[in-house]
Formats: structure tokens, C-alpha cells, sequence
């Protein structure tokens, strides 16, 4: 294989406000506590230890979460046991709970976090570092993760169940597996990952559990952690914020404040704000059920059911039954970093854009704020395309450009023309003309036979300029209907591959190493865009 990196911002991949965060942009500067930088773990190490977890509590849930993989992954049993100690902190990353993994950017995800982590205990040995993967169990918009791509085929998984998708109840899923079995093929039996996908959602219970399976499957050799944060012991250790967001809104203050400052100092636009607050930012979760909160007339109501409470009645229902609030996309960072000795947060660029909308929320809150790092992107390009590219003298590293940039290069390499013949034609009518002089010379009616064949050989160049006119044009439409191709495959649908493309499709097509070659490129901290080319 070989690798091509090309600088992220050389790419069009980022917004705006992420390239002020990468940058440096000095307005952007009381928004985040660490630039994103390796040599700025040492600071953060050194802020994190003023901010206390309960240790015990979250080893005892992990060792509960992990137990079936204890044996299985002796690094994952190592993990668990380190998160007690006061010099062991996590990496983080966290993502919905996609089908089968879903599009390949989880995997990035988790490979950029799992190199972190080895490259700080390398750095810092006299500390632990432990790579955790942060599972939005409570998320309910189940059409998001209901489905994968794979060889521009849509499969999905199609249940009644509703509320948070961490519960539904993996029963029923053999008919998403068997598409998917069938879409594969024969070459189902070279793909061990299809084995372990299917053991995974066949064996355990619901949606959490089997996701954790599959992704420990690929990455337990790494000491990965996978939390279900959707869990009563830890919702208690948020009672306090659930409050101050419920009955003080204190997180729409905070946010909203925010989001206005980086608009008026032109670091986003109103209509490009990420994600917004709202008054209160939390959800009902009860078995099927993820409601909204609201506070309408002096009460408490969760919408589209007949539950309501008082102020009152609302902080005893927190200190009862914490388990049923669920915090939405603003206060579940802030849940997150309350619960884990976490030192960063990996993410993509639209996740770093919201979770730069929320430092004066966490220091209101008096919780550490980690700090934001862009994960790796990669870009995987098969022999057929790296052949289309090489023949049209297009770069890897220049598929990025626009399409008609691509096309203007292909033009300009071949400096297609029409030609017209018009300098033959006229030299044939010289001569003609000048043999139709002596043949009137010697026979006057021998005239009209020369301007015949004068005017059937000008008909032939004209006939042979078509024809070469017509070859040149259709060997450009072919050339440009290749690049066309090329470009639609490597951004299916106007998309990044990785936000589109299944691991599954990336091991048929590269081989089941690919894992390991992802592992092996992983560094977020170098901010590039890997190409990898078979």
C-alpha cells in the first residue's frame, strides 16, 4: 500500500470554527483550556488531578459492563482495574450505536483514541492511560443508526421498539443479518468480522450490550473501555447537575452566552451554531419512552404524556429515580467528564464545533474541561480507481479538488482541439486547380472531371476530420466519465467515504488486516488526511 497524507487544512473537510481552533485563532482562545497539542498533556494532567471522581463507583460498573470480557481480553480486565487509581486518566471518544459499527468513522474514532493513549504512557510512563469509548445508549432517533451502506446498498434493520436504542431488544435483528449475509456473498467466509457481527447481536440481549461486544472484538487487545453511561449507580453521581440544568437552567444561560460571544467575534455564523440550548436540556427516559421537559404554567411536564410535577416534586423524583433523566447532546459531555478521570475528548469536526460552545457551562459547573482533539480521517482508494487516477495524471492527494478542476487538468494535459482541416483543403484545391488548368489546356470537357474528384476528395478530408474529431471527443468523454466515476465513489453521494462506508465493504475490498493498517496510521495529533492506495 502506499500513503499519501495531505495537511487538514489543505482540505475542504473543515468548518470554519475548527479551523480558528487549529490555527490558533487568538478569538477562539477563551473557548477551550489545552490547544490540541501532545506536549499539552502535561498541563492537563496536572489540572485534572483538581478534579475529583468517584473512582470506586465507576470501577464497579465497569466491572459489572465488562464481566463477560474479563477473561477474553486480559488488557480490558487490566483497565478496569487501573481506572482506580488516582495517576491512571482516559482518552475518550464517544458515538452512537450504529449497526455493524456503521459508517468507518467510528473506527477512526476509536483507533485515534487507542494511539493517544499508547502515546502518552510512552511519554508520560509514570501514568496509565486508558482508551474509552463513550456509547449514546440514550439516544432515541433510532432511524440514524437503524442502517449501513454497503456496495451502495442500503441495509436496515426495521422494529417496533422505541425510546432510548441502547435498550431495544436485539430480537428480530436475523433478518437485517441475513441481507447483509446475502449482500456479502461468498465471500462472507473470508470476513471473520461477519462471524464475530453476528455472534454479537444473536447473544446478547439488546442493542448496548452487543454493540460492546463487536467493538471489543476489534479493539479489546487495546484495554478498550465501553461504557453504557445509561446506568442508575452513575446517574447519581449527576444529581447535582441534573438540577442546576432542570430547575436553575443554568446550562441555557451558560451556552446560550457562549454561542453569542463566538457569533459577535465572527468565529460562526448565527445559522451555522451547532447545536442550541434549550431551557431545560433533558429527557424523560422510562422503558420505551425518551420524552422531552419542559416547564410550561409553573409545572414540570414531559411531552406527549400525561406526567407533570411541581418544582418540588421534580428534585424528589432526581433524588429517587435519577436513572430516568437523560441528558441531551449539551449536557451529555457535561455527564460524561463528571464521571470519568477523562484528559481529552476525541472527536470529529462537527462534535469539536458544539463542545466548543461549552467551557463557561463546565466551569459553571466546576467540572473539568478536557481537551478537544480531532480524530484521524482516512481515504481508501482501490487498484481499478488508483489506475483511473494514474492514467489521467491525476494525484491522490488531489481528488479532494472540485470536479471541474479535475476535468480542466485532464483537458489541459491532452490539449484537445477541434480541427477543421482547413490548410489541407486548401492545399488540395491548389492543386486541383492547378491540374484542372493543363487538362483544359489539352481538353476543354476534362475540366469538369477534375472538379469532380477536387470536390469528392474534399469531401473525404471533411468525412476523415469527423471521424477524428469524433474519436478525440469520445476518448475525452471516456476519460472524463472516469474521473467522474472515481470522484462518485470516493464520495458516494457528495460524502467523505468514511462517513458513508462500512468496515465490512473496507475489509472485502483491502483485506481483513485493515484494522491493523488503521492502527498503525492512527495520530491525531499530526492533523493530517491519510490516502491509503492499494
Amino acid at each position: 500500500m502506499q500513503i499519501t497524507k495531505v495537511p487538514l487544512l489543505n482540505t475542504p473537510v473543515l468548518n470554519g470554527l475548527v479551523k480558528a481552533y487549529l490555527t490558533q485563532n487568538e478569538d477562539l482562545r477563551s473557548f477551550y483550556n489545552f490547544l490540541p497539542e501532545i506536549d499539552a498533556f502535561e498541563q492537563a494532567i496536572s489540572l485534572r488531578k483538581q478534579f475529583p471522581v468517584n473512582r470506586e463507583k465507576l470501577q464497579r460498573v465497569l466491572q459489572q459492563q465488562h464481566k463477560d470480557f474479563l477473561e477474553l481480553y486480559p488488557e480490558v480486565n487490566q483497565s478496569v482495574q487501573l481506572i482506580i487509581h488516582e495517576q491512571s486518566f482516559t482518552i475518550t471518544t464517544g458515538h452512537q450505536i450504529c449497526l455493524a459499527t456503521g459508517p468507518l468513522y467510528f473506527v477512526y474514532k476509536i483507533a485515534s483514541v487507542i494511539h493517544t493513549c499508547k502515546q502518552l504512557k510512552t511519554i508520560h510512563p509514570n501514568f496509565n492511560f486508558i482508551p474509552v469509548l463513550w456509547m449514546a445508549t440514550e439516544d432515541h432517533d433510532f432511524e440514524e443508526i437503524n442502517h449501513l451502506h454497503l456496495f451502495q446498498k442500503k441495509i436496515t434493520w426495521q422494529t417496533q421498539e422505541q425510546g432510548a436504542t441502547g435498550r431495544i431488544k436485539t430480537q428480530g435483528i436475523q433478518t437485517f443479518l441475513t441481507e447483509l449475509n446475502e449482500i456479502l456473498g461468498s465471500s462472507v467466509y473470508d470476513l471473520p468480522l461477519f462471524e464475530k457481527l453476528e455472534k454479537a447481536y444473536v447473544e446478547n440481549k439488546n442493542l448496548s450490550e452487543a454493540t460492546r461486544a463487536l467493538v471489543l472484538h476489534l479493539f479489546g487487545s487495546s484495554g478498550l473501555l465501553v461504557i453504557d453511561a445509561d446506568n442508575r449507580e452513575l446517574k447519581e453521581e449527576f444529581i447535582p447537575l441534573i438540577k442546576n440544568d432542570i430547575l436553575q437552567q443554568v446550562s441555557y444561560k451558560e451556552v446560550s452566552q457562549s454561542i453569542r460571544s463566538l457569533v459577535s467575534k465572527n468565529l460562526i455564523k448565527e445559522e451555522k451554531v451547532q447545536v442550541k440550548p434549550r431551557l431545560i436540556n433533558f429527557f424523560y427516559l422510562d422503558h420505551q419512552m425518551r420524552k422531552r421537559i419542559v416547564f410550561e404554567n409553573e409545572t414540570y411536564r414531559v411531552l406527549d404524556s400525561n406526567l407533570q410535577f411541581t418544582p418540588e416534586q421534580l428534585s424528589e423524583a432526581i433524588e429517587q429515580n435519577p436513572e430516568k433523566f437523560s441528558p441531551n447532546v449539551i449536557m451529555r459531555p457535561l455527564y460524561q467528564e463528571h464521571i470519568l478521570p477523562n484528559l481529552a475528548y476525541i472527536g470529529g469536526g462537527g462534535e469539536l464545533s458544539y463542545w466548543l460552545e461549552f467551557k463557561s457551562l463546565f466551569d459553571a459547573h466546576k467540572v473539568f474541561f478536557p481537551m478537544l482533539v480531532l480524530r484521524n480521517s482516512f481515504l481508501w482508494i482501490d487498484k481499478k480507481q488508483e489506475a483511473k487516477l494514474m492514467e489521467n495524471k491525476i494525484a491522490p492527494s488531489e481528488i479532494f479538488e472540485p470536479f471541474d478542476f479535475l476535468i480542466q487538468k485532464v483537458l489541459q494535459q491532452t490539449s484537445y482541439s477541434e480541427i477543421d482541416c482547413a490548410n489541407e483543403k486548401q492545399q488540395v484545391e491548389h492543386l486541383f486547380n492547378h491540374i484542372k488548368e493543363q487538362a483544359i489546356s489539352v481538353e476543354k470537357t476534362l475540366g469538369n472531371s477534375v472538379e469532380a474528384e477536387k470536390q469528392k476528395t474534399l469531401k473525404s478530408i471533411e468525412t476523415i476530420a469527423h471521424k477524428i474529431n469524433k474519436a478525440s471527443k469520445q476518448r475525452h468523454e471516456t476519460q472524463i466519465g472516469q474521473i467522474k466515476k472515481v470522484k462518485e465513489q470516493l464520495f458516494p453521494e457528495g460524502n467523505l467515504q468514511e462517513r458513508y462506508d462500512n468496515i465490512l465493504w473496507l475489509q472485502q475490498k483491502f483485506g481483513v488486516s485493515v484494522i491493523d493498517t488503521i492502527n498503525s496510521l492512527a495520530n491525531p495529533f499530526l492533523k493530517e488526511f491519510t490516502i491509503i492506495t492499494a
